[in-house]
Order: C-alpha cells, then sequence, then structure tokens
C-alpha cells in the first residue's frame, strides 16, 4: 500500500510539473540543441491565436539560438503578445561558421518541418548573417511557400568591410589563432555579398514572400563590445558596430527604421519589438515606413562619400613584447588606437616623437563578432604633434596582434582603389601626394575553403609608383582575393603619411569580377 501511494505522489508531482502553466511574462528557456539544424519551440501562450503567425528566430554569425532568450527579452515579448515561437541552431553551433549556401540548404529544410509543426506560414526575424542564410533559403533553396514575410535586424545585405578586414593580410596572424577566418566570415566579403546580390535580387522579385528590415547607426551607445568595429566602419558611413546602415538595406525589401542601435540592441526586444509588432499581424501592414526615421525606403546611393583610406594597419606575432611605428602627419586632429590580440595584454606604450614614453590605460573588451575571442585595445590620441611614434605591447605569453590606427583630420586624403578596364588604379583626391603604393595581393579560393594560397611573389608584394596600374589579370582562377595596399607620401608641409587600404575582390565561374 505504501509503495502504492508512493507511486501515485510521484506521478501527481510529474503531472503538476509538465502541465503547469507558465508564469506570466517568463516564459521557460528552451533548449534548443547543440548540433547543426537543431530546433525547439518556446513555451506556448496561454491562449493561442490561430490567426497569428508562428515566428521562428535566426540567429546570425558566429551566434546561436540563445541570443534570442539569454540577456534578451523578444523571445519574452513575443510570447506575452500571444505568439507561438521557435529558435533553430545552424552550422555557427559548432564554432566554424558556414556560407549563405551552407546555412540556407539547412535552413530551407528546417523552415518546412517548422512551418509544418504549426500547420501554418511562418514569419522570420533574423539577425545579422542570418538574415542573407534567410534570404537564400527562401530564394535558391525553395523554403517561399512556408515563409509569410521576414524582418532582418542589421543584416549585412551587402557584406561588410569588417569580414575585409578579416581577410587582409595584416589580419592573418591573429585570425589563424582565434579562427576569424571562416567561411561564413569569407561569405560576408563586401565583393562575395555583390556576387551574391547579382545571383539573388533577380530572382527575388518572383518569390512573394516580402523583405522587412531594421538598420543601427548608434555603435557607441551602451557597451564598448562595438567600438573598435563602429570606428573602423565609421570611414564608410553610419553603423551599428559591424554593419553600415547602407549594407543593411535588402533590394527589393523597406527599411522599417534607422534608429539608435548597436549590432546587440538592434535585436534586442526592449529596444526594437514595439516597432516590429505592426509586421507580425497576418496581414501586410498598410504602411510599411516609418516617417521619423527620416530615411527613404531604398537603399542609399552607393556613392555616398566614404574614406577607406584612413587607416594604417599593422600585424604580426608578439613573443613578449612587440612595437610598431606609428607616423603621424601635420594637421591629424586626432588617432583612434586600437591594439587587437588573442589575449589581454600586460601593458601599452606610447614613445612620442620628443622620446616621452607615456604608460597608456587602454579600454578593453573581448570581441563577440567578427573577430570573436580576441581582445581589444582602444586608445584615443587628441591633437597629436607630427613625428613618429612607438606603440609597444607587452604580453605575459606569445601572443598575435593586429594594429589599426584610424586617422581624423579636417580635410583628410582620400585615396581609394578602382578597376579601369583591366588594370588597378589608386585614386586621389585633395592634397595626398603619393610617392608608391605596393600591392600585397592573397588568394583564398572558395568562400568555403579555410586554406588561403598567397600569390607569387613577383606579383603579390610589389611596388608601384603612384600612377601605375597593376594588370588585373592577375585574377586568373575563381576565388577570393584580398587587396592590402600600403600607400606613402609627402603632405603640402613635407611631413610624410602612411596609410592601408584593405579591398576584397571576387572572380566568378565566367571569370567577372566583383568588388573593384
Amino acid at each position: 500500500m505504501r509503495k502504492w501511494m508512493s507511486l501515485l505522489l510521484a506521478g501527481l508531482i510529474t503531472f503538476s510539473i509538465t502541465t503547469s502553466p507558465v508564469q506570466a511574462g517568463k516564459p521557460t528557456n528552451p533548449n534548443t540543441g547543440g548540433t547543426p539544424g537543431s530546433w525547439t519551440v518556446g513555451a506556448a501562450p496561454e491562449r493561442v491565436d490561430p490567426s497569428k503567425p508562428a515566428i521562428l528566430f535566426v540567429h546570425g554569425l558566429n551566434s546561436s539560438a540563445n541570443v534570442w532568450y539569454e540577456n534578451n527579452d523578444m523571445y519574452e515579448q513575443a510570447y506575452n503578445n500571444g505568439y507561438q515561437t521557435s529558435f533553430i541552431n545552424l552550422y555557427d553551433i559548432t564554432g566554424t561558421s558556414e556560407s549563405m549556401w551552407d546555412n540556407g540548404r539547412l535552413l530551407s529544410g528546417k523552415i518546412r518541418e517548422i512551418s509544418e509543426h504549426f500547420g501554418k506560414k511562418l514569419i522570420v526575424i533574423a539577425h545579422s548573417k542570418g538574415g542573407v542564410d534567410t534570404q537564400a533559403a527562401i530564394v535558391h533553396y525553395g523554403a517561399a511557400p512556408y515563409v509569410q514575410r521576414v524582418i532582418t535586424l542589421g543584416s549585412p545585405h551587402h557584406g561588410s568591410q569588417l569580414a575585409d578586414l578579416a581577410y587582409s593580410s595584416w589580419a592573418g596572424w591573429l585570425a589563424d589563432l582565434i579562427g576569424s577566418r571562416n567561411p561564413g566570415t569569407a561569405s560576408m566579403q563586401t565583393s562575395y555579398m555583390q556576387y551574391f546580390r547579382s545571383q539573388t535580387d533577380g530572382l527575388s522579385s518572383g518569390r512573394g514572400v516580402p523583405f522587412y528590415t531594421l538598420a543601427g547607426n548608434s555603435w557607441s551607445s551602451g557597451s564598448t563590445s562595438h567600438f573598435f568595429g563602429g570606428l573602423y566602419l565609421s570611414s564608410y558611413g553610419d553603423n551599428d558596430g559591424v554593419v553600415t546602415v547602407q549594407s543593411a538595406y535588402v533590394p527589393g525589401g523597406r527599411m522599417i527604421r534607422v534608429g539608435p542601435w548597436n549590432h546587440t540592441s538592434v535585436r534586442t526586444g526592449s529596444h526594437v519589438y514595439s516597432l516590429l509588432a505592426p509586421y507580425l499581424q497576418q496581414a501586410e501592414p498598410a504602411q510599411a515606413f516609418s516617417s521619423e526615421s527620416g530615411h527613404e525606403r531604398i537603399a542609399p546611393s552607393a556613392s555616398v562619400a566614404h574614406d577607406p583610406g584612413s587607416h594604417y594597419i599593422r600585424g604580426g606575432k608578439l613573443h613578449g613584447q612587440a612595437t610598431e611605428t606609428l607616423v603621424v602627419e601635420d594637421g591629424v586632429a586626432s588617432v583612434q588606437l586600437s591594439w587587437i590580440s588573442d589575449k589581454p595584454l600586460h601593458s601599452l606604450e606610447l614613445t612620442h616623437p620628443d622620446g616621452t614614453v607615456e604608460t597608456l590605460q587602454p579600454e578593453m573588451y573581448q570581441d563577440e563578432e567578427i573577430f570573436q575571442g580576441a581582445w581589444h585595445h582602444q586608445v584615443l590620441l587628441n591633437q597629436p604633434a607630427p613625428g613618429a611614434y612607438e606603440l609597444t605591447a607587452s604580453a605575459p605569453d606569445a601572443a598575435a596582434y593586429l594594429m589599426a590606427a584610424q586617422f581624423h583630420r579636417p580635410q583628410d586624403f582620400k585615396i581609394s582603389l578602382k578597376s579601369t578596364g583591366s588594370e588597378i588604379q589608386l585614386q586621389q583626391q585633395d592634397q595626398a601626394h603619393v610617392n608608391n603604393i605596393s600591392y600585397d595581393i592573397s588568394y583564398f579560393g572558395d568562400p568555403d575553403s579555410l586554406s588561403p594560397q598567397k600569390l607569387s611573389p613577383s606579383i603579390s608584394t610589389k611596388n608601384f609608383s603612384a600612377n601605375a596600374k597593376p594588370d588585373m589579370s592577375v585574377f586568373n582562377k575563381p576565388g577570393l582575393y584580398s587587396i592590402t595596399a600600403e600607400a606613402t607620401g609627402v603632405t603640402d608641409k613635407g611631413y610624410p603619411f602612411r596609410r592601408t587600404i584593405v579591398q576584397s575582390v571576387f572572380v566568378d565561374e565566367s571569370g567577372r569580377q566583383y568588388g573593384l
């Protein structure tokens, strides 16, 4: 009898746990699983409205499903508003992100499964690269019949210049140690995304799935985790610390709002859910644009002014200590120094042109995006005197690093790389007088390949005069190429200047070039 009562009591307890309603406002976080393609549904609302679509949340690059419910109330907001929800992990959960083709193929099959589970079409809310993966699933892999609409949050629909930087010659040592070179990051290079757009935009209009977007323009808000990315990308326009506003526009889609978010807050419920709410209904929103945002529904022109030639970049290995020389010309208002390494530095010292040694107190944070796992050390030099500076970093163990200096001056030099027919040309504006330029060109092959192949030294590191035009026939086989160009010159007042230009180029199977 006692044994029977014990079993009955245990059964009642078990029944009460599995059937008890979720506490209002606090749904239980799901366990999405740790394998690519694993998905789960969120807690069911107390009253399921059959007229409301179900929501699928898709994460971004180097991320996982838990970004939607850990330190984020997006899931909670959807639950409290009566939505059925679901979450998925893509290949990024393994630690190696994959291209939009692989993620899109995987996602397409799972979208069908999830739609059939709910018995209705899905609204997909996708963050960052997840928006590109979702578009690939819909346009290229047949997921369109199962999706009602897509909302992308800070998605790099035209790539990210941070991905270009990760594949530059100077970033190699650091990238190898922290594993930032992978198919996912490779496919986010601006040249490859230009190719993706050429393969996608002509097909999207026939798929009948509308796209809506949000873009952030406030990388300096909140934590410092997007500080370096925001500064680097500021040369290319307003951005959220990972993606520029211009890149967040999807061709054929509509911008809901450009607002004061960084790359994290743009996917956070308390920041953006109220803006998304009208787009989560069954019916198509009557007004797909907020006049308060002050931005057009279509993407801004690609001719928006930017200055990729405001950086000086170096990198290498650190065996206890490493020193880099920084040349500052006249007229520089400030220099933002970023020392990025695979581990925190012990110290960072700056030797001024007059010999004065200054121990710097940098802001430190760990990267969660393109250079995931790397440590950033940020220092601002205000009104630096012209001359040669030495930046010395010390670490307790061997390390790899990337140093990036961003110059700010009222009339900065405008230097960029452009293609002129079959040649690469350095374009100069304003008062820049470039004496010579060297090009370092690396070949990375297919985006799904992790092993870069350096071009022959006769083509790869070579000096040219300012008006020389290296032949673009160097890009003689399909794949991704990274150009790192070093420009040296002299100002009108006779001070030397140095700049680094990073450019991504993709060549498709037919020999067509993208990115220049």
